[in-house]
């Protein structure tokens, strides 16, 4: 099986776990800087508080979080905009975008989504999407 093979000590190891619970690639996470965490129990976020992530790496989360806010914004300013329509489809339409794209997939990620196989050994835990 070609894992993709992740050490907590490596600067960044939480962006490329966010990136492979996106695409639900099959991961090997080598806990080797001892932060405790459990990804059959734990949510990505729980995961990032016990690690510390730094300011950097949570500012990063925020952005992909912003992108749901802004699309929602634009829904609602379109609907309340008292010009003509004109712009009405272009701002539902990139607000939806926004919406469906980014934000909402992101949150969910974080704060739910847990992987449906997870095996600890003694060379790592295995998280698989089978």
């Amino acid at each position: 099986m070609g894992d993709l093979n992740l050490r907590t000590s490596e600067k960044g190891w939480f962006g490329k776990l966010a990136r492979a619970y996106h695409e639900r690639t099959p991961i090997l996470v080598v806990d080797d800087a001892k932060v405790g965490i459990d990804p059959a129990a734990d949510s990505l976020v729980s995961m990032g508080l016990k690690a510390g992530l730094s300011l950097a790496e949570w500012t990063a989360v925020g952005v992909s979080i912003g992108v749901s806010a802004a699309g929602i914004a634009m829904v609602v300013l379109a609907f309340l905009d008292p010009e003509p329509t004109s712009k009405l489809g272009l701002l539902v339409g990139g607000g939806a975008v926004c919406v469906l794209t980014g934000g909402f997939s992101a949150i969910r990620i974080l704060t739910k989504l847990r992987p449906p196989n997870v095996e600890v050994s003694p060379s790592g835990i295995r998280i698989s999407w089978e």
